[in-house]
């Protein structure tokens, strides 16, 4: 099984579960926090799944010199994810503070703590030295456009001459050019095209950057398209009651490259990843499958 290298912009997801109360101020609504649960969001996240599978994976990514990259590193290390995290002493660790009701899970709203900014020079080539220092196989980017994920840093990741499997967005879509496979849901892909058509514009995409493009479509499954013109569609594997959609695309994605990985033809690592994303969006939050349950679902 080949060694698996995430790289990306990694976050802490902080959830804050409450109860509404009467606000004494105004009429702008109040709420008491009952629990607080923290996980590992973005590329953090995507790790997180890779471990659940089983997968031979480490987590590179830059984080600040403060008290939540210390909380993000003890939720890391508590879900067995093997980390490479660089210390930006001029950077603040992202964190999603998201409100939910303590009765029935619903979500009132979403405050995000961060200060986006590209990572520097050194940073950038501290990730290339683990990389090549750590015997990886196979490169996932996660890329949220926070600044972890620059054209300096892919142009290096290319030149390793690796397998890389990017998770995309819109804004950096010529830094993908030449990767192995670019994963888009289909917002993403007509925006990177220019088309409203998302088959059309994955095939224009997967031209233009010479790269095979995965689409996740949601309902509608997904579609793949091989630069060797390998085409296939299966059907989305949620069930009728799906519960919530947050974290399907890193299961996905961490499916795919964990099977991968293991020597599995494209085609099977997409039936499997299409699997595991149905399995994970009928559990409310981030859910990680284990390998088990993907191949005997």
């Amino acid at each position: 099984m080949g060694k698996i290298a995430v790289v990306g912009d990694i976050m802490l997801d902080r959830y804050d579960y409450c109860k509404n109360r009467d606000n004494p101020e105004s009429s702008a609504p109040c709420y008491t926090v009952l629990r607080v649960e923290y996980k590992p969001g973005g590329a953090g996240n995507v790790a997180a799944n890779l471990k659940s599978l089983g997968a031979d994976a480490d987590l590179i990514a830059v984080v600040g010199n403060d008290f939540n990259a210390g909380l993000l590193k003890k939720v890391l290390d508590e879900k067995g994810v093997s980390t490479k995290l660089i210390i930006d002493f001029n950077r603040t660790t992202i964190v999603k503070e998201r409100a939910l009701s303590e009765s029935d899970g619903r979500y009132h709203f979403r405050l995000d703590h961060e200060k986006v900014g590209e990572i520097n020079l050194e940073h950038a080539a501290e990730v290339i030295n683990l990389i090549r220092s750590n015997g990886y196989e196979l490169i996932l980017v996660s890329d949220y456009n926070k600044g972890m994920i620059t054209r300096d840093l892919m142009k290096q990741l290319k030149e390793t001459g690796l397998h890389i499997i990017v998770d995309p967005k819109e804004a950096h879509k010529d830094f993908y050019h030449d990767v192995f496979m670019i994963k888009p849901n289909v917002r993403e892909v007509r925006k990177m095209a220019g088309l409203k058509n998302e088959l059309e514009a994955a095939e224009r995409l997967k031209n233009e950057l010479n790269s095979s493009v995965l689409l996740t479509r949601g309902p509608d499954g997904v579609s793949y398209f091989g630069v060797d013109g390998e085409r296939f569609d299966f059907p989305s594997q949620a069930h009728n009651g799906v519960f919530d959609v947050t974290g399907g695309g890193d299961t996905f994605i961490a499916t795919f490259a964990h099977f991968y990985s293991k020597g599995r033809e494209i085609k099977e690592c997409v039936m499997l990843a299409n699997k595991a994303a149905g399995i994970s969006v009928g559990y409310p939050g981030c859910y990680a499958v284990s390998e088990k349950e993907v191949l005997e679902s």
